[in-house]
């Protein structure tokens, strides 16, 4: 497997897979907003997981909030198939590597209350739980 990098969600080969891992969410009710729109812009950036004969496997977006060294992590999702293979992993451990020389001394991310999936990704990744959202639908 290989991780590549791309500054433009826009302009990279796992497009497709971005928008493949968000119709997921959306169908299981896990969006933030509970609207069908996608929160990864054009110029998210993109790590994505690459097998060997170059099928897109994985795909985690973020945006690098310069002025708070910070990396905020968008989307993660790994195709049905490639599950519990050390693809989201291996991505975030890309992600981490990214930090330094970037000057990111935090990375969060958000997650749907009932994305319980995605929560034990979360915890088997070391991340600490640290704050809750709250909503009013108006």
């Amino acid at each position: 497997m290989k991780i590549v990098h791309s500054k433009q969600a826009s302009n990279t080969a796992a497009f497709a897979l971005i928008a493949e891992g968000w119709n997921e969410l959306v169908q299981e009710g896990f969006t933030p907003d509970w609207q069908g729109f996608s929160p990864v812009d054009a110029t998210d950036q993109v790590l994505y997981a690459e097998r060997e004969d170059g099928e897109i496997i994985g795909v985690l977006a973020y945006q690098h909030y310069e002025p708070f060294g910070q990396f905020y992590v968008k989307l993660g999702y790994v195709e049905p198939t490639s599950r519990k293979q050390g693809v989201y992993r291996a991505l975030y451990e890309a992600l981490l590597k990214r930090a330094t020389p970037d000057k990111v001394s935090r990375i969060t991310s958000s997650v749907h209350v009932d994305n319980v999936t995605m929560q034990e990704v979360m915890k088997r990744l070391g991340r600490p739980l640290v704050g809750l959202t709250y909503e009013t639908l108006v």
